[in-house]
């Protein structure tokens, strides 16, 4: 009884302080807001309609169709038979970060992704209410773009992947019912949480550093949205939801979608892009 009594005061605990650093958080984008309107504004992106069309119909394409395969069609959707899996299974590098489940720090990594991902929005709404231009279309038009394309990938890989979580391999009295009931307990890898967050920290940094170079806010920005995201790729560890490889692969593929896609967007202003076809194939010229 004591033991249990202490581990909900350290839960409890953990719920304060990290809804004390998202408070600040919060805090720091409402600021931010501003304080946005008093820097010199570049415009570095720009929108076309087949480039944003070809974008915005693959994240559609890939969140969609995972919609449906998974949630109408349950393809390779499992069921629990009540197996508990061997650790002695897992590899050296994983098996050393696993973790049982923990439901306080499941729910404070849904807290901080969401944060992540709010981030974002910060500059179609800035650009809206206080700077009143018609940057605000390009960039929640590329903030769309980014968080669908990332959760159609994501998603995708999930339904091609079967992987049990960590939680899966200790005491079955500590598994979530919901997960076992829908078969989430095997949607292991890769870390949606953690795709989601570092694609939204990476699209974050670099269109803030692209919209104000010269801002002496640029390194504060950087941080806290990596900050964020690091967070929640840890607590997705801590958790037991997912081993390191997920979370790790997870970042590295979020952060190019969330780089890729303004990236994209600067081509007309930064870049010089040829294409041209020729008898022996197609010829690709990118000048930087």
């Amino acid at each position: 009884m004591k033991n249990n009594l202490k581990i909900w005061q350290h839960q409890l605990s953990l719920l304060k302080s990290t809804e004390l650093r998202l408070k600040r958080f919060l805090l720091l984008i409402i600021a931010l807001a501003f304080v946005f309107p008093a820097f010199s504004k570049e415009k570095p992106f720009t929108l076309e309609p087949v480039k944003d069309g070809v974008l915005i119909g693959t994240g559609v394409l890939l969140s969609g169709g995972d919609l449906i395969l998974d949630n109408v069609l349950k393809v390779n959707r499992c069921e629990y038979n009540g197996e508990i899996y061997n650790k002695d299974n897992t590899n050296a590098f994983d098996r050393f970060f696993m973790h049982s489940y923990s439901e306080s720090r499941d729910k404070i990594a849904d807290l901080t992704m969401a944060a992540s991902m709010a981030t974002g929005f910060g500059f179609p709404f800035v650009s809206l209410v206080f700077e009143k231009d018609e940057e605000w279309l390009t960039a929640f038009s590329m903030y769309a773009e980014t968080l669908l394309i990332a959760n159609g990938f994501k998603e995708t890989l999930k339904l091609c992947v079967n992987r049990a979580r960590p939680y899966m391999y200790y005491d079955s009295e500590t598994f979530p019912e919901e997960d076992l009931e829908d078969g989430d307990f095997v949607n292991s890898f890769p870390s949606g949480h953690s795709t989601m967050a570092f694609a939204c920290a990476t699209y974050t940094s670099y269109v803030f550093s692209k919209y104000y170079p010269d801002s002496k806010w640029k390194i504060p920005v950087i941080a806290a949205s990596y900050g964020l995201a690091a967070g929640t790729a840890a607590l997705r560890v801590s958790s037991g939801n997912h081993f390191m490889t997920d979370v790790l692969f997870g970042a590295v593929t979020g952060s190019a979608i969330g780089f890729l896609v303004p990236w994209l967007h600067t081509f007309n202003e930064n870049h010089d892009l040829k294409l041209a076809l020729y008898g022996n194939g197609l010829s690709f010229k990118l000048d930087i």
